[in-house]
C-alpha cells in the first residue's frame, strides 16, 4: 500500500511538472510573439520613414536640378544677347525655353513634372546700381547709380510636397557687340541699344556743337 501511495504521487508530481512545463511553454511562446510584434512594428516604422525620407530627398535633388537647369538657361539666353535679360519686366515672372534650337526667356510661371511629382519654376529680375566710388554693387538700388551691365536674378522652385528651393546670382553683360551706326538722323533715342549683328541704327541720344548727317567729324580747331 505504501508502494502505490509513492507511485500515485510521483505520478501527481509529474502530472504538476508537465503541466508547468506546458505553462512556462506557453507563457515562452507568448512572450516570443510579442517580441516578435514589437520588433516587426519597429521595423515597419523605419522601413517607412526610410522610404519617406528617400522619397523627399528625390523630390529635394529633382527640384535641384530643375533650379540648375534654370539658371542655366538664363545664362544661354543672357549670353546670346543681353537685351534678353535686361528688357525683361523687373519683378515679373519669367521662365526659360527651348525655342528655335536657343534658350529664350518668357513671361509666366513653368510646371515640370518629374516623376509623379510637380514642380512650378520661375525667376525674377532686378536692377543693379553700385557705388560710384568704389564700383561695388550697393545692396540698395539707387536709380542714380544704375549699372546696366549687371542685373540681378531670383530663381525659385515649389512643390507641393517638398520646401521651395531658391537661387540668386548676379549676372554680367561681358560679351560686347559694335552696332552698325549708320546714320545720325533722329536724336533722343536713351536707353539701352538692341544690338544684333544685321541691325543698323540712325539714333542718338543729344548733339552738342555738331551737325548731325550721315557721318560725323571731330575736329580740332575747325575743320
Amino acid at each position: 500500500a505504501l508502494i502505490e501511495v509513492r507511485l500515485k504521487q510521483k505520478a501527481v508530481d509529474n502530472y504538476r511538472r508537465h503541466r508547468i512545463q506546458k505553462g512556462s511553454l506557453l507563457i515562452e511562446i507568448l512572450v516570443a510573439v510579442s517580441v516578435f510584434a514589437v520588433l516587426a512594428s519597429i521595423g515597419a516604422q523605419a522601413l517607412v520613414v526610410s522610404l519617406s525620407s528617400n522619397v523627399a530627398a528625390e523630390k529635394k535633388t529633382s527640384g535641384a536640378n530643375l533650379l540648375s537647369e534654370m539658371m542655366g538657361g538664363i545664362r544661354a539666353a543672357s549670353d546670346e544677347q543681353w537685351q534678353n535679360l535686361y528688357g525683361v519686366t523687373k519683378g515679373a515672372h519669367y521662365h526659360p525655353v527651348i525655342s528655335g534650337g536657343k534658350w529664350v526667356l518668357v513671361t509666366g510661371d513653368e510646371t515640370v513634372s518629374v516623376g509623379n511629382a510637380s514642380f512650378v519654376r520661375y525667376f525674377t529680375v532686378s536692377n543693379v546700381s553700385r557705388d560710384l566710388s568704389t564700383r561695388g554693387i550697393e545692396t540698395t538700388y539707387a536709380s542714380g547709380h544704375d549699372d546696366p551691365s549687371t542685373q540681378l536674378v531670383a530663381a525659385t522652385v515649389t512643390s507641393t510636397t517638398t520646401d521651395a528651393l531658391t537661387a540668386s546670382e548676379y549676372f554680367f553683360r561681358w560679351r560686347n557687340k559694335t552696332c552698325n551706326q549708320t546714320a545720325w538722323s533722329s536724336s533722343g533715342s536713351s536707353g539701352v541699344k538692341n544690338c544684333h549683328d544685321d541691325v543698323t541704327d540712325t539714333t542718338y541720344v543729344s548733339t552738342t556743337n555738331i551737325t548731325a548727317g550721315a557721318s560725323l567729324e571731330i575736329c580740332s580747331g575747325g575743320c
